[in-house]
Parts: C-alpha cells; structure tokens; sequence
C-alpha cells in the first residue's frame, strides 16, 4: 500500500534533529523528500556511531533523522544556488526550515519570495523561540527551550540539580508539532487554495506539554505551582518510581480514590486508609506515603514479581526497562514501530518509524540514508530538467556539490 502522503512533495532545508525529523515523519509517510546539505554535510552526519564506509560520513544518529530522503548539494549563499532553491521550492507542496529567525530571507528564501513564486507554498519554519516575540532574537539549542519551558525545573530530585531530559526532547517535540501543523495547513489549503507560514517555537511546544502546573497556578495566582516530580509525582499520588531487591525499578501510578483502596489492599496496609483515604490528604503530605510504599516495594525480589502482584489487583504498573531490551521488543516490531531499513554491511537493520497505523496505507520507513548530496545530479535533471551542460557549469563554478552522475 502507499503511505497517506503520497504524492507529497517536501523540500527540506533543515539541519540537525527537528526540521529533519519531521520530515523523516513525512518521508515515513509516504512523502517526497529532497533535502539540501552543504559541502562539510550535517552535523549529525559527524555524531557517534559511524557506519558507513569512511567517505560517505554516515552515523546512526544522521540515519535515524534522514532515511528515505534524497540529498542534494547547493550553494545557497550563491544567487543561483538560491535560484535553484526557490524552483525546487515551487516544486514542493511544503517547504522545511530550522535556521535562525531571519536567515532564510537573507539568503533570499524568505516567506515573501516563496510566496510570491508559488501562492500555495506551505512554508514550515521551526526555531528556538520562533520567528515572533520578544525572544525571537535569541538563539540557542534544545537545551535552552528546556530551561526556558520551566519543564526542566520539573525534573530532578528535591535536593538536586534541575537535569537535562538525557534525549532532544525540545527537537522531537517541536519536529512532531511541526508534522501535526503541516497536517493542518495542507488541510487550509484543500478548502482556500492558499498556502501559509507556519511558525514553530520550541519554547512554546514544551511549555505547552507540561500537564497540570500551568493551569493550576493559572488558576491560583501561581500559588498552585509545585517543585519538582523527581520519582515521587506531586499531584497524582501516588504515582512514582521505586526499586526492589535486586536493584530493578518499578514505575506505578495508583492516584484517584478507588486505585489508592486496590494499592491498600495489595499492600495489605488498612492503616494507609485511614490516613491516606482521599486525594486531598495524600496531596497535602505524601512524604510518609511514598517513604512506606517504597519499603514495601524493597521487600520484593524483583520489578517483574512486583508488577505482576501490582496488576493482578488492577492497578497500572511496570518495570523500567532499557533501550537496549527495546531494540527486540515483538510488540515495536509487529507494529512496524522498528521497522527493518537495509544498510551495506549491516544488512536490515531495526529502526524507529513514524509510529503511526492505517488502516489502509502503510508507514515505513524508505530507503537507508546515504552520503553527503549523494542524489544532486539525479534530483537537478528530474526535477529541473537541467542537463548535462547545465549541470556541468554549476559543478564547475562551486554552485552545487555532490552526486555527479559521472563520478559513480
């Protein structure tokens, strides 16, 4: 079957993790994808682990972002690198962007230009803080969205310091507000024929993800707001992370009246109702609360042990597992969320895929990523129609870079 977006067309100008990201979703989905790298290639082509032969600068982490996309190299800082932009710009139902506020209009890519040549261009632009606003000026990476979100103030233990999220949450977060946005606009489209700017802030895409906290102390005056979760969650409790002999870990989630009264009978602790009985009073103190659910749980040999005991008296909890266990878990695979892509010396290997089902199209993941502007001379002919002449001046004079259809 063919992916949903089929016959999509996607002009990628992005770099690092969430513009590609979110058109590795759309080339999941059965989108077009051709993506502009410059000469030295993206940054994650440069991350551990590499996996390719030493010229084509492949790594898993470039992989994981850019299978089923083709690469082409353009000078964009030459105007007629930037000419070929803005026609393959025309040729695109959506164009992809994660450049610093501005960027794309200094090098004459901006919204007005794109628009002009093709009314229906749909123009996607992911940044920090966006294009709008009064930290739209200020740049920096996903750490800083995280900061700024007040969602890293959330995480860490009482005692400690505040933590990274240990994965580009800001970036994968925003690339998958990015997908859901085009969603929207291509829908826009359908009902008024115009295209759109649509206009990303990773800032604003993590603090809208924070679950309670900003209602509460919208509501409160900011009085409602509470420290960190840590492994002990501050409002729905109890729900947390706790460690059994062998030095697995649980993660439980028992908050809400009848679930607390199956835990009390589970841990055969009729005292706990007593003090324990409503939201309100485990709320107001849950210290001592977690403190005994946490010595019972160290009486238990294992997470599985636990979790099995937990479940059978209908309550929600499961062991903490690793990545690694992950990477052959038959739930990812029958469900095509790992999803085999063949790579030259590796044979097929087990990758993420947009995690999305259909019941009549497919998603999976296209062909495995290759070296740096591998499809310039194939992508420029077919699409642009230019020749072999053409394409010889602009190799010649540094316009374009990559892929020679001579050179393999």
């Amino acid at each position: 079957m063919a992916g949903p977006y089929a016959g999509l067309k996607v002009f990628d100008l992005s770099h690092v993790i969430a513009g590609p990201f979110c058109t590795r979703l759309l080339a999941d989905l059965g989108a077009e994808v051709i993506r502009v790298e410059q000469p030295a290639g993206d940054l994650m082509r440069w991350l551990p682990v590499g996996i390719g032969a030493p010229g084509d600068h492949l790594s898993s982490a470039y992989a994981q972002y850019n299978n089923g996309k083709r690469s082409i190299g353009l000078n964009l800082k030459d105007p007629r690198g930037a000419g070929l932009a803005v026609r393959l710009a025309g040729w695109a139902d959506v164009v992809v962007e994660n450049f610093a506020p501005g960027v794309l209009a200094k090098l004459g890519l901006g919204w007005e230009v794109l628009h002009a040549a093709d009314a229906t261009t749909i123009l996607c632009s992911l940044s920090t803080f966006g294009g709008e606003g009064p930290y739209a000026h200020l740049s920096g990476f996903g750490l800083v969205a995280e900061a700024y979100s007040g969602l890293m103030s959330l995480t860490g233990e009482d005692d400690g310091p505040p933590t990274h999220f240990g994965t580009a949450l800001a970036d994968v977060n925003s690339a998958v507000h990015a997908l859901a946005a085009i969603g929207a606009a291509l829908h826009h489209r359908h009902n008024t024929g115009a295209g759109t700017h649509i206009d990303i802030s990773a800032f604003d895409a993590l603090f809208a993800m924070i679950d309670q906290q900003p209602a509460a102390g919208a509501f409160t005056g900011g009085e409602a707001v509470r420290g960190k979760y840590g492994n002990r969650h501050t409002t729905s409790v109890p729900s947390g992370v706790t460690r059994c002999v062998d030095g697995s870990y649980v993660s439980y989630g028992m908050s809400g009246d009848v679930f607390f009264a199956r835990l009390v009978k589970a841990m055969d602790a009729p005292d706990l109702a007593e003090t324990y009985g409503t939201s309100e009073a485990r709320v107001a103190d849950p210290g001592p609360l977690y403190d005994r659910i946490d010595d019972w749980a160290a009486t238990w040999p294992t997470a599985d042990a636990l979790v099995d005991h937990l479940v059978g008296h209908g309550l929600s909890a499961a062991r903490v597992r690793g990545v690694r266990e992950n990477l052959t878990d038959p739930h990812l695979l029958a469900r095509g969320t790992l999803s085999p892509v063949h790579y030259p010396g590796h044979g097929d290997v087990p990758m993420q895929t947009a995690p999305y089902r259909f019941s009549d199209a497919e998603v999976r993941p296209g062909a495995a990523a290759g070296p740096i502007a591998a499809d310039t001379a194939a992508v420029l002919s077919e699409v642009l129609g230019l020749d072999g002449t053409a394409l010889a001046a602009l190799y010649e004079d540094g316009v374009i870079h990559g892929g020679r259809t001579d050179d393999r």
